[in-house]
Formats: structure tokens, C-alpha cells, sequence
């Protein structure tokens, strides 16, 4: 796959074989297509809740290059409605969404009915102890024919209590509280053993900046490739 702003990684550990990493979230949907086979279960860390009814009409399975033309022209710029769009393209069954803030005119109910009818769960939760705390998650998991696994960086940073534009990352050990709390192991295990790929977005703006951005990308990048996928850093 060779798209502009678009890095494909390739994995070895357990998991998904294929890892893709961008700037800005709404370039999952090409990653995504890019991969697609049988509907999957989406596994989503984020600081937002990118769960907006997407307002151009979607391409049902799109190719992946169409899809990247599509993304880039028709989602909207801030990020917020590619899950949907997914549903819509027919690349995702369901999503289980870890998120704190909820955009202007996020879908909030626990189910997403897309234009051909099919009927789609939404999980939402603010952390993943939370999610865990849900039965029907780990219900959606154990059924899942493919999953995929996805990070947007901005999930691990938080404004400042001292100047709300200033956005602090989370140090390492945060992270990794945050994606391993007791009791999760399960839940980890059902999400790689068919996961088909991995997609991380850096968003640089909503992390402090590129070199913040870079710095809490180091930090992530050792709790999710050498502890949970048991790799070698990209």
C-alpha cells in the first residue's frame, strides 16, 4: 500500500500481521479498506468519541484507493465520522470505543442502523476497566470473525489543569495502566487472535505538537508492540 501520509508497518508478533500509521484519523478508512475481508469488530482508544454520522454518501467496499480519494475529500477534516463511514463502506460489524469527549452531533445510542438495514453495535466507554465492566463487549469479541485494532494518539494526552490549550502527554507508565488493568487479559486475547490489522493516528495538533507527538508516540509504541503484540518496535 503506498499512499501520501500513509506508513505501513509490518508486524511478527501475535496479532495482526499488518500495521498502518498516519497523521490524521479519518486515513483509517483507506487502511481499513485496504485490508478488508469479512465485516470486523472495531477496537478504538481515542480522546473523542469520532462516532459523527459522515454527511457525503459513503461507497459501499470500496477499493482501497477509492476509498483514500474518498477519505481525504469527504470526511470531515476534524476526525470525527470515519467509524461510521466504515460502518457504512461495510468494513466494520460492530465498535467498542474507549473515549472521553463527545464532538457536536456524535451518535450517543448504543446501536448505529446503516443504510442497508444491517443492524450495528456501539460499546462506549471512558476506560477500558469501564468497557470491561459491559458484557456485551466481550460477547461481541468472543463472535468476532476479524477484528481490528486502532489507537488515536490523542487518547494518551490531557489538557492541562493549570491552561486548558495546553495538552500534557501521559507518561509511559499511564499508558500502560490505562490498556492493562487487572482483569484484562481476555479481552486482549479475544481482540488480536483474528485481528486484521492495526492503525495508529498521530495527530500531532491534539498531542502538543510534533515533537510531544513524537515523544508520547515512543512511549505508546513500547506498551503496544513489545507488551501486547510481544514484537519488536516498528
Amino acid at each position: 500500500m503506498s499512499f501520501p501520509g500513509i506508513i505501513e508497518l509490518s508486524l511478527r508478533g501475535r496479532g495482526p500481521s499488518r500495521g498502518f500509521l498516519f497523521d490524521p484519523h479519518r486515513l483509517a478508512f483507506p487502511c481499513w479498506a485496504e485490508t478488508a475481508g469479512p465485516p470486523a469488530v472495531l477496537v478504538t482508544f481515542d480522546r473523542h468519541f469520532d462516532l459523527v454520522p459522515p454527511v457525503a454518501e459513503v461507497p459501499v467496499r470500496p477499493a482501497a484507493v477509492e476509498a483514500d480519494t474518498f477519505a481525504r475529500a469527504h470526511l470531515d477534516p476534524k476526525n470525527v465520522d470515519h467509524v461510521l463511514a466504515a460502518m457504512e463502506a461495510g468494513f466494520l460489524s460492530h465498535v467498542l470505543v474507549v473515549a472521553r469527549a463527545w464532538p457536536q452531533g456524535a451518535h450517543r445510542a448504543p446501536r448505529w442502523v446503516s443504510r442497508d438495514g444491517v443492524e450495528h453495535r456501539v460499546v462506549a466507554a471512558p476506560t477500558l476497566e469501564r468497557l470491561l465492566d459491559d458484557p456485551a463487549a466481550l460477547a461481541l469479541l468472543e463472535g468476532a470473525e476479524a477484528t481490528l485494532l486502532d489507537f488515536d494518539l490523542d487518547c494518551f494526552a490531557t489538557p492541562s489543569d493549570a491552561d486548558p490549550f495546553t495538552l500534557v502527554p501521559w507518561p509511559r507508565r499511564l499508558i500502560r495502566e490505562f490498556l492493562k488493568p487487572t482483569g484484562s487479559e481476555g479481552f486482549w486475547a479475544h481482540t488480536l487472535r483474528n485481528c486484521r490489522a492495526l492503525t495508529i493516528a498521530r495527530e500531532p495538533n491534539h498531542c502538543g505538537g510534533v515533537i510531544a507527538s513524537n515523544h508520547l508516540f515512543e512511549d505508546l509504541a513500547h506498551v503496544v508492540f513489545e507488551e501486547l503484540l510481544e514484537t519488536d518496535l516498528p
